[in-house]
């Protein structure tokens, strides 16, 4: 039995990606500490072996650090997989480190995660569902009714597609393809919830029920479950649909799809103008993404996987 420090990235998708790498270095009754942000530790709240969960606010936030070191004096960790890259762990103590360094070549971040750890195969995210998520996604979505998942927030401004459009797009499915289809709008942050907010009551002024319940990430987990559809910005709930095989779309602008693009069964990207010339402009990149190119997206995605 091993003890196992994950310090998870400060970005809430990357941390969903990680998830994969962190399976693959846990064994079966493996102990497991944690430090992350406080809006990504309820995505770890059924991880196996999870024996201590430390948050930390901010880069400069190293509080943690120095009680979690002080908690582990005179005794090592077994493996410390740090993908967090603060000058903070140095004072965590681990008899064997993993430390994501900056990549030589342009390649996916899962890529970079599964080399690291030494897997032989590109791993996969991998999230654990317990049964209060459960309960509470059974909750929203309690039949077999079309599920439409939309995913508007983001860490910055520029990686936003406008809440106007994330409405209009909702508003043509469930008059269209998925006629009839819940349409829940999902915050992984405290700053989503504005945004989510917005997307709901545009649908709800032209007659369109839309929710925005505020959902944990492992509760929103086990909502993706069920869904439909999901079409978001470059964000975790994106990558947590993706992860929990929900046919999803993701909006890219400013951000490589090449290194951060959503992994699962069924996912699909889409952007306005290249990469290239999205990074000459960054605040109107998202701009360039159509109505109609989200619709057609997404309506490939869905006839792919059997949708007549």
């Amino acid at each position: 039995m091993a003890s196992v420090l994950f310090l998870a990235p400060a970005d809430l998708g990357e941390t969903v990606l990680a998830t994969g790498a962190l399976a693959h270095v846990l064994g079966e009754g493996d102990q497991l500490t944690m430090l992350t942000s406080a809006d990504a530790a309820p995505l770890f709240r059924a991880a196996p072996g999870l024996k201590a969960k430390y948050t930390v606010e901010g880069v400069g936030d190293v509080g943690p650090f120095i009680e979690l070191a002080w908690s582990r004096r005179g005794r090592r960790f077994d493996v410390m997989l740090d993908l967090r890259q603060s000058p903070a762990a140095m004072v965590l103590p681990a008899k064997r480190r993993l430390v994501r360094k900056q990549p030589e070549v342009l390649r996916h971040f899962i890529e970079d995660l599964s080399e690291l750890v030494g897997a032989e195969r590109t791993l996969a995210p991998a999230i654990w569902l317990d049964d209060r998520a459960r309960s509470a996604a059974a909750a929203i979505s309690p039949d077999a009714a079309p599920l439409v998942l939309l995913a508007p927030g983001g860490s910055v401004d520029d990686k936003r597609w406008a809440h106007e459009r994330f409405a209009a797009i909702a508003r043509r499915f469930a008059d269209g393809a998925l006629a009839n289809a819940r349409v829940v709008a999902l915050s992984a942050a405290p700053r989503d919830a504005e945004i989510a907010a917005r997307v709901v009551s545009s649908l709800d002024a032209d007659g369109v029920p839309a929710l925005a319940p505020g959902l944990d990430l492992l509760a929103a987990a086990a909502l993706a479950e069920r869904a439909t559809l999901c079409i978001g910005n470059d964000n975790a709930l994106s990558h947590i649909a993706a992860a929990m095989g929900a046919p999803t779309l993701s909006l890219f602008g400013p951000t490589d799809e090449r290194v951060r693009a959503p992994r699962g069964p069924r996912v699909r990207t889409l952007r306005g103008r290249s990469f290239e010339e999205a990074a000459l402009d960054a605040r109107t990149a998202m701009d360039d993404i159509s109505i109609d190119a989200v619709e057609a997206a997404a309506l490939d995605l869905l006839h792919a996987g059997g949708l007549r």
